[in-house]
């Protein structure tokens, strides 16, 4: 179209151009145009009457300069946008048009004294031209026009909703940072709540550990609540250095050290375990290599290092443990001239020979929340906190760290560290002791250890007890467990679900009790394997879980699971839970051995029965789901709180029932007793906390439930007093309530209920 335009108007340029090259061509025509004689001024018509002659001639000169401004305006714009304008070509056509109809007009003004009509009559002929030219043109312009204006409205309409949509997503992105912002805060204050009875149970489990007065088992049990509680600390310590980071509190304080010293103090802790394990461990370093650091945070980064090496490195392999020296340049930012200078930098290498780190996982590993091997089938627990406060303290000294390919397998993590401090910082003459590395690194090499040690299975079982395999891949608790169904059952044990399916298939034990997240098998994975044998189709199984999700719940019932139980639990209520089971399965054995030869319709019966149980349970359990609701930039934390919550409740759990074992030994010494009380009350406190916590988490994924129905409310105040009786009274606080005679009937759910007012009570107190 633009073409078609385009050759419209050349037609009128041409038509022009034969007309110019006409009167130049042809001299006697420009006579004839300029001739005058025989004709009369324009003048004579006006008959000279002045007024009459200026108004004419004025207004025609007036026309004829405004068409000549009028077409440099034209040009000008269309000289300055050149190409950006559309049709700007038609402009110019257009000035070219209006400068021949101000031509007409100065020859209006011209022939009032000089009648040269035939030059007028031109001049008009050439305006005619360019006129019909601009008619016939513009006509096809007006669709492209209109569809400019169009798109034009279009783009508008597109940048307003763009505009709108960038103001949407620049407020939700500062309500994320503001909920970021909060939950950090959230963290950084549970985690002070948590130091608090974590003290309580430390304190008075050092001082009867230091004493004479306990046996063999309660020496073991303190020490075993003495470990998990120091663990317990630990991971609080990574919550509250996490918080600090992220608000940008953490100090660097250096110190002139022995980098060499450090590293093999640290170090010298994982012999054991390398011992164990027939892990070759080599330590190499330099007699001594002087830098200023914060020993303190350095020392964390070893200890991580080589836990995290240690965890997975397999037994007979190997760990390299380098610290070197180099020179690098580097453009200091306090140097105005910003010049290169040489620096002196220190380089921690630690190799090992486990699985490595795939590439697309190496800047991962050092995210907060991440870990090397996610999922229900990790071998090692974790918060996913200890490499990325890691790189956070490297970088805190200016240095960096890199993960890369080991030469034969495996992982090798490289720390380059500046070993002169800033400028502007001060640097202290304190140095860290051998005690203080120990004390530091107990917790990380007792947590090692526990998955080093064997299970021993008791050596004197009565045969006919019903038999229980107990698959837990934390010793401790696998042994504790183990100990706790002893007196009344016969036990086998397995550290992961693989060994727990072979025991399972060989042994066809008459209840199966396993944990959820364990290496190499997870345990809805073993549910599923056991569930494809017809010997092992009907053995009961339960699940131990610390995750509140409830789609895993219903998927454990789905794949097989009779039952299952929440980190951390009562004794009572394990044995209740094994209990009944067994008493189903003897009940289930009995009938079909009285009615072997004419119990398949029977049989039948009792499967369709077991089914419409499962449906019933799996019916009520979808019933409490709700949809997710969560954002993707939460969803890293909100994994983080099952994580948490998996992690401190096995802990805790341990912490619990190793304190009810022991009041039940009843030890002889008085103060022994009031000691364990403080621990119990402590202890159950954390347990709250957790629980909170996590009703917290519920609440915030719109994954809190309650079960309403008309129930009475005395019953409920009082169990409410009853449970916080006893903190009170250490306290020395008495509790007074009042309630009516007749019931007080209210429709709510009883278990928040009491919840209520135990939080309000507790917050009396």
């Amino acid at each position: 179209m633009i073409r078609t335009d385009r050759g419209n108007l050349g037609y009128g340029v041409i038509g022009l151009s034969i007309t110019l090259t006409l009167i130049i061509l042809w001299p006697g025509l420009l006579n004839k145009l300029l001739a005058v004689n025989g004709f009369i001024p324009h003048g004579h018509c006006y008959l000279w009457k002045p007024g009459l002659v200026w108004l004419h001639g004025t207004s025609d000169a007036l026309i004829a300069i405004a068409y000549v401004a009028i077409s440099a305006t034209l040009a000008y714009l269309v000289h300055k946008t050149r190409q950006d304008i559309p049709f700007h070509w038609m402009f110019l056509a257009f000035g070219t048009f209006i400068v021949a109809c101000g031509s007409t007009h100065f020859m209006e003004v011209l022939t009032l004294w000089q009648p040269t009509y035939w030059l007028s009559g031109g001049l008009k002929l050439i305006t005619a031209i360019a006129s019909v030219t601009t008619a016939i043109t513009l006509p096809p312009l007006i669709p492209q026009a209109i569809t400019l204006v169009q798109e034009a409205k279009l783009s508008e309409e597109r940048r307003l909703h763009l505009e709108k949509a960038n103001q949407e997503l620049a407020k939700l992105y500062d309500q994320l940072k503001e909920l970021d912002q909060l939950k950090t805060k959230f963290f950084a204050n549970v985690s002070h709540e948590l130091r608090t009875p974590l003290t309580l149970i430390l304190g008075p489990t050092e001082t009867l550990l230091a004493t004479e007065e306990l046996n063999e088992e309660q020496r073991h049990n303190l020490a075993l609540v003495d470990r998990n509680a120091r663990l317990l600390l630990k991971q609080v310590n990574d919550l509250l250095d996490v918080s600090k980071l992220e608000a940008g509190k953490m100090e660097v304080n250096y110190m002139l050290s022995d980098l060499a010293q450090l590293v093999r103090l640290t170090a010298a802790n994982f012999d054991g375990v390398a011992q164990e394990r027939q892990i070759a461990f080599t330590v190499e370093t330099p007699e001594s290599v002087p830098a200023q650091i914060d020993a303190w945070k350095v020392q964390r980064i070893l200890l991580n290092l080589l836990s995290n090496a240690f965890k997975f490195t397999p037994e007979q392999g190997t760990i390299r443990c380098v610290l070197s020296t180099s020179q690098a340049e580097q453009v200091l930012d306090a140097v105005p001239s910003q010049q290169r200078v040489t620096v002196e930098r220190a380089v921690i290498a630690i190799q090992d020979s486990g699985s490595g780190v795939p590439p697309q996982q190496r800047e991962a590993v050092f995210e907060r929340f991440r870990q090397g091997d996610d999922g229900t089938t990790r071998r090692f627990g974790g918060t996913g906190l200890g490499l990325a406060i890691v790189k956070e303290f490297v970088e805190l000294h200016g240095g960096i760290i890199g993960v890369s390919d080991a030469p034969g397998g495996g992982a090798i993590f490289t720390v380059e560290l500046p070993r002169i401090a800033p400028p502007d910082a001060t640097v202290s003459a304190t140095a860290v002791s051998s005690s203080d590395t120990a004390e530091i690194a107990l917790p990380i090499v007792e947590e090692l250890q526990t998955y080093t040690q064997a299970i021993e299975t008791p050596a004197k079982q009565e045969t006919g007890k019903p038999l229980i395999l107990v698959v837990e891949d934390n010793p401790e608790m696998n042994r504790f467990i183990v100990g706790t169904l002893a007196a009344e059952y016969r036990t086998i044990t397995a550290l992961n679900g693989q060994d727990g399916l072979e025991q399972a298939l060989s042994l066809h034990p008459d209840l199966i009790l396993s944990d959820v997240m364990m290496p190499y098998l997870s345990g809805d994975q073993l549910v599923h394997q056991l569930r494809t044998y017809r010997e092992l189709d009907t053995t009961p199984i339960i699940l131990l879980t610390a995750k509140t999700d409830e789609d895993l719940r219903v998927q454990l019932l789905r794949s097989g699971a009779q039952d299952y139980l929440m980190k951390p639990f009562f004794v009572e209520e394990l044995r209740a839970r094994v209990g009944n089971l067994i008493a189903l399965k003897r009940v289930r054995d009995l009938l079909q051995q009285e009615l072997a030869s004419q119990n398949q319709d029977l049989e039948a019966l009792v499967h369709e029965v077991s089914l419409r149980r499962e449906e019933l349970q799996l019916a009520l359990e979808q019933l409490k789901q709700q949809a997710k609701e969560l954002e993707e930039a939460n969803r890293l934390k909100d994994e983080f709180f099952d994580i948490v919550s998996h992690e401190l409740r096995t802990p805790l759990n341990v912490i619990l029932l190793g304190t009810q074992i022991l009041r039940s030994c009843k030890p002889n010494a008085s103060t022994t007793a009031s000691t364990l009380e403080t621990i119990e009350r402590n202890a159950k406190l954390q347990i709250q906390l957790v629980e909170n916590i996590l009703d917290i988490s519920r609440a915030l994924r719109g994954e809190l439930r309650l079960e309403l129905y008309a129930v009475d409310l005395k019953p409920i105040v009082e169990a409410a007093i009853n449970t916080l009786q006893s903190t009170a009274d250490a306290k020395a606080i008495q509790l007074k309530y009042f309630l009516e005679a007749s019931e007080i009937k209210v429709f709510g759910d009883p278990y928040r209920l009491q919840q209520i007012v135990e939080n309000l009570l507790a917050n009396g107190t």
